[in-house]
């Protein structure tokens, strides 16, 4: 591989990383703030996108928010290691996909304090109540 051909695959890494570090710094709260107060207690149950009832568009916004979920869980993956907030988008990845197992998932990533007090923080900045938590430690 030559020089050049990695010093252009640098250079776009950077822009690509400062894309998301700024996208993110937009948009995660944006996300957060959207939720509703108690989406970390409440009981949730897995809705089939095909089940009777579900409506025709419900199979298409199912799959629209499962592509969008995944790609903000691989963004906050790379955030890990890039400029961002890689644990609260992968949180927010977990949160818009629909799969079995989502909320338990959900409730384990969040049970951290720090996690909870920038979950909470960022509700506060947004102008939004802080997130009901179980204080008992159970889901």
């Amino acid at each position: 591989m030559e020089w050049d051909t990695i010093e252009t695959t640098l250079q776009w890494l950077g822009i690509v990383s400062l894309f998301t570090f700024f996208v993110s710094l937009a948009f995660i709260p944006w996300l957060i703030s959207r939720l509703p107060v108690d989406y970390f207690v409440r009981p949730h149950r897995f809705r089939h996108p095909f089940s009777a009832g579900a409506g025709l568009l419900f199979p298409v916004w199912f799959v629209f928010r499962n592509i969008a979920g995944v790609v903000v869980l691989l963004a906050g993956t790379a955030m890990l290691f890039l400029p961002g907030q890689g644990i609260l988008t992968i949180i927010l990845g977990v949160a818009l996909m629909s799969f079995p197992g989502k909320y338990r998932l959900l409730f384990t990533l969040t049970t951290r304090p720090s996690v909870q007090h920038s979950l909470d923080w960022i509700r506060t900045k947004t102008g939004h109540p802080k997130f009901i938590w179980r204080l008992d430690g159970h889901r």
